[in-house]
């Protein structure tokens, strides 16, 4: 269910039609406020730890630009195209996917480096015209981490056992309280397809 707040393409297209029907007011938007009030009673109802994962992106993100009762999506974000959060019966595997969070990048893969990228990870996927490249984790932490050695992998730096070796060592390293650049954000620029 969506709680009826309009895209920004879509109240644009409100307050044009407007203006021409001869209406003096634009439509009303939610503040800030409401919208952040109504992501949070959204996940008021998810599982404990979907709804910790909704609200640490809620406290680096800001408030959602799509609410419905199982999904929260942020667009356009520092680097990233796309940030969604669900609520899953469980966190860990569902149907073959870990995770519960999504991070999607503007990249145009290459085709012959998308078996590479398939036979890295899972949960790394290529969108199937090639212009963006998704991860899919518990936190947005390890999907910068995916998508950074996604990147090495397209860029010819890494193999796909060579990232895999990598992702296993930066988790094990992060689970023992080090932190690494890999994890922290995206480590290249977007590269979205011509």
């Amino acid at each position: 269910m969506t709680h009826g707040f309009p895209s920004r393409s879509l109240t644009a297209v409100l307050a044009v039609a407007a203006a021409l029907a001869g209406c003096g007011t634009a439509p009303v938007l939610p503040s800030e406020e409401e919208r952040r009030e109504a992501a949070q009673a959204v996940i008021g109802n998810w599982s404990d730890f979907c709804r910790l994962s909704a609200s640490a992106l809620i406290d680096k993100y800001g408030t959602p630009d799509e609410i419905d009762s199982s999904r929260l999506v942020w667009r356009d974000r520092d680097l990233v195209k796309r940030i969604a959060v669900w609520d899953v019966p469980s966190a860990f595997e569902v149907d073959g996917v870990s995770g519960n969070v999504e991070t999607t990048v503007s990249y145009a893969v290459p085709p012959a480096k998308r078996g590479a990228l398939a036979a890295f990870s899972r949960d790394v996927r290529v969108a199937r015209d090639g212009t963006e490249i998704s991860a899919l984790s518990t936190s947005d932490a390890v999907n910068f981490l995916s998508l950074n050695l996604a990147d090495e992998i397209a860029q010819g730096l890494k193999t796909p056992d060579e990232a895999r070796d990598t992702f296993k060592r930066t988790i094990e390293l992060s689970a023992a309280g080090k932190s690494s650049p890999l994890m922290q954000g995206l480590m290249f620029l977007p590269k979205p397809a011509l």
